[in-house]
């Protein structure tokens, strides 16, 4: 009994610790920026580390607004749109800039953060942090830290949606409805991901004397936890609840812990990645009917390997990926897959890009007994036994002439 405090003590510090953590990662003072845009935001952050970054607009100082058009040799011309907000009200700012239709990604990104950059120094100079800017930007960390705000939401994220599809014609009819909410908090030092869905896709066909109806239902709750142990190694949690018409699961309840080691530190993982993943899974199933062997519900244990690697260099981008996983009572079910990306840009102006994946199959333990009938196969209703599953993909570009490509005509639409 008297270990109880003890523990308590403890708990109460590792909570407390997580708190101040997060407070330091907001700065007193800084502009609050809303990127209105699909891009990198994390390689953003990186480079720019001295202001702070908010998912409402409506919260925003400065709201940075992305639009292209397509320029004249192929490329785009990207047209930042910096609109004030709260104290810069009225301070409203364009900055353009130009990508080369054979310019790699890495080179394009540097480009969009001098631009941003350029458009942010007049802000961040009437800012109280103006005296932090320099030509180039400071970490936060270290004895000239920004100071500690605080953030009443402590980093944490709230997302809903609810969306709905109607589609049709003389012979064919299709509905979807789908919702879900999720709750996630991200750090330095760790990220909740929490998550809960529910879809229903129905399709009728008429043709004639033949009708078919075609219905699946999927509902999901997931819950995530990812800790950093050092710059290299990390480990985790899922568990996740499942119920789908598709796999024949009445109930599916999930539970793993895994680790992983990333050999390059992961403050460089927007520029490269090899990391080792490694999870033991314990799965409870219970089916909708019985399977090929005999179980109407079962628990079971698998482990999981996989190998990524991921790179991002002047010459083009690249990732490959190799995962295999095995039912621990038998070894015999077991899967291997493998698929990846390269895109090279071997000469100016040429490229080349290969994209592809191959998967051996044979652990479909919640297959039901009974053979398939021909609009389950055709409409994909019902998950279906197969040994193998592939895809490949292989482009040639070669652009050439004028490497001037700064006019803009918009004439007729892009």
């Amino acid at each position: 009994m008297k270990k109880t405090p003890f523990i308590l003590s403890i708990v109460f510090l590792l909570f407390n610790s997580i708190i101040i953590n997060s407070q330091n990662l907001v700065k007193s003072g800084a502009p609050k920026v809303f990127f209105d845009c699909h891009c990198d935001l994390n390689y953003i952050r990186e480079q720019i580390p001295i202001i702070n970054y908010v998912n409402d607009r409506t919260e925003a100082d400065i709201h940075i607004l992305f639009t292209d058009q397509r320029t004249g040799s192929g490329g785009r011309e990207y047209l930042l749109l910096f609109v004030g907000q709260r104290n810069f009200a009225g301070m409203n700012d364009t900055i353009k800039y130009n990508i080369n239709q054979i310019d790699s990604e890495d080179l394009r990104r540097a480009k969009m953060v001098d631009a941003l950059k350029a458009g942010l120094t007049k802000y961040i100079f009437k800012s109280p942090v103006a005296d932090r800017m320099k030509i180039t930007f400071t970490d936060g960390n270290g004895e000239e830290s920004l100071s500690v705000n605080e953030d009443d939401w402590d980093s944490w994220v709230i997302r809903t949606s609810l969306n709905t599809s109607l589609s049709g014609q003389q012979t064919a009819k299709h509905g979807n409805i789908g919702s879900s909410v999720s709750v996630n908090r991200v750090t330095e030092e760790s990220k909740i991901y929490l998550y809960a869905s529910l879809n229903y896709n129905e399709s009728n066909y008429d043709y004639g004397e033949t009708k078919i109806s075609s219905i699946s239902r999927r509902q999901n709750v997931s819950a995530i936890y990812i800790g950093a142990i050092s710059s290299r190694w990390s480990w985790g949690f899922w568990s996740s609840l499942t119920k789908s018409t598709y796999s024949n699961l009445n109930l599916a309840l999930s539970f793993a812990p895994g680790i992983e080691y990333n050999f390059f530190p992961y403050s460089e993982a927007n520029q490269r990645q090899f990391r080792i993943e490694y999870r033991v899974n314990m799965n409870f199933n219970k089916y909708a009917l019985e399977t090929i062997y005999m179980k109407i519900q079962e628990t079971l244990f698998n482990q999981i390997l996989r190998f990524s690697l991921e790179l991002i260099e002047p010459w083009g981008n690249a990732g490959f990926r190799l995962s295999g996983s095995n039912y621990l009572h038998d070894f015999n079910l077991y899967s291997l897959s493998t698929d990846g990306f390269i895109l090279v840009r071997l000469l100016k102006g040429f490229s080349l890009d290969f994209k592809g994946g191959y998967s051996k199959i044979n652990n479909q333990l919640a297959l039901p007994r009974g053979q398939a009938s021909l609009d389950e196969i055709l409409l994909a209703r019902k998950e279906i036994a197969t040994q193998y599953s592939y895809n490949f993909g292989i482009g040639v570009s070669y652009s050439f002439g004028s490497i001037y490509n700064n006019a803009v005509n918009s004439r007729f639409g892009d």
